[in-house]
């Protein structure tokens, strides 16, 4: 279930305008995470109202593992959803225009259609182009800016994790005094 929250909080913050904007990436994680934490409420208060009285009583635990279960059931459904909102908005960006201008007036400019470029289907068959360039645009962009922060978040790990050399390791070692245990096993 925390992937799914993850998830759905990364491709948040990568439909922004600008995902870098600390206090708009913020902000939606919070929107995201209420609306997330209200429909995972609603389910479990379906689930609950349904049951029979006395059931939770019988078995609590069996009942908090419905509860889990139709909870991440639920949020199975919701996530993809935030995807797709989130490929829509970015469609509609300024990327995605520009993305879309230059398929739109390839094929208005196509020999069949040159006799009446502004006709129905010239018209028809620019928008499907530039259409088809908005949501390849999208699906790209919401990809590179889902992989930013995981490949941060990797980087971070991998630089505080690195060791240091071992010319500066084994002086550090060197110059740590022996305790008696220590001397003691040596010695020994």
């Amino acid at each position: 279930m925390t992937s799914l929250l993850t998830e759905a909080e990364l491709v948040t913050v990568a439909s922004l305008a600008d995902p870098t904007d600390a206090k708009a990436a913020a902000r939606a994680v919070g929107e995201v995470r209420e609306i997330l934490g209200a429909i995972t409420q609603a389910t479990r208060w379906r689930y609950l109202d349904a049951m029979e009285p006395g059931q939770y009583d019988a078995d609590p635990d069996g009942v908090r593992t419905l509860l889990a279960y139709n909870e991440l059931e639920r949020l199975q459904q919701v996530v993809p959803q935030i995807r797709t909102s989130a490929l829509a908005t970015l469609a509609r960006g300024a990327e995605a225009d520009a993305e879309a201008n230059r398929p739109y007036a390839t094929e208005q400019s196509r020999r069949w259609f040159m006799a009446d470029p502004d006709g129905a289907d010239a018209l028809a068959a620019a928008e499907c182009a530039a259409q088809e360039a908005r949501n390849r645009t999208a699906e790209r962009l919401l990809a590179t800016r889902e992989k930013q922060p995981r490949e941060e978040k990797t980087a971070a790990r991998t630089q505080t994790a690195a060791s240091a050399p071992w010319a500066e390791r084994l002086a550090e070692l060197a110059a740590r005094p022996l305790t008696g245990e220590t001397a003691g096993a040596l010695i020994a």
